[in-house]
């Protein structure tokens, strides 16, 4: 496929919601066959995503170093005691945070991330005019909010398929698995992996999610029939 043609097809004006995503993983399965694997095993991908802005990163902010599951329910806590604003979390007592299930260290991200907007020093709105580097690097300017945080928010919320969260662990686990490799492959020997699919990494880790969940729930199936 040229390089002219997949332009052609990813042209955002041209696209109905969620058609770019399904079209650059056609793409991805044209330039390594290999993923092909994930839909003959997993089924089709459910395309994903969330609004742009601050209730957002929040809840990315979550998912750090949390499964999805645990991050969600603290996300859905939290949005039960709080309007998810600046000025709601940079107002709210540390105990209310806690109380949700929030750690301290996510509390202070989530602190300094409010304070930062309500100060104008960080301005979530203008991300989408800025290239991938230069989002990541207004993101992570807020510690506690690393470079995974910064590309899952441009994944996610941003629809930049160009993003792609190499350090993910279940990202890292899919691919190890979608190749049987004898150990889960680092950040950086991954992004050598897939160099070949760029600028379309965002598919590659919607696919090795997509994957990866596959792998999960089938592993529980296997261990629910044996214990039966």
């Amino acid at each position: 496929m040229a390089g002219s043609d997949v332009a052609k097809i990813l042209d955002k004006e041209l696209l109905p919601p969620g058609a770019e995503l399904r079209q650059a993983v056609a793409v991805v399965c044209e330039l390594d066959p290999s993923f092909r694997r994930i839909k003959v095993e997993a089924g089709p991908l459910t395309v994903r995503t969330w609004a742009a802005g601050f209730p957002s990163l929040v809840r990315i902010i979550m998912g750090q170093q949390l499964s999805s599951r645990a991050a969600q329910a603290i996300f859905q806590r939290l949005k039960a005691e709080l309007e998810l604003t600046p000025a709601a979390i940079a107002a709210a007592p540390d105990f209310t945070l806690k109380q949700v299930g929030l750690s301290r260290a996510k509390i202070a991200t989530c602190q300094r991330l409010a304070t930062a907007i309500l100060s104008d020093q960080l301005d979530l709105a203008a991300l989408v005019t800025l290239s991938d580097a230069e989002a990541i690097a207004q993101l992570t300017q807020i510690k506690g909010i690393g470079v995974w945080t910064a590309e899952v928010y441009l994944l996610f919320c941003l629809q930049r398929l160009s993003s792609f969260p190499a350090s993910d662990l279940a990202v890292q686990v899919g691919y190890q698995r979608l190749h049987n490799l004898e150990s889960r492959p680092t950040r950086q020997e991954l992004l050598l992996l897939t160099s070949h699919l760029e600028p379309y990494g965002g598919a590659v880790a919607h696919l090795l999610w997509h994957y990866y969940r596959h792998l999960t729930q089938q592993s529980k199936t296997q261990s629910a029939v044996q214990k039966a």
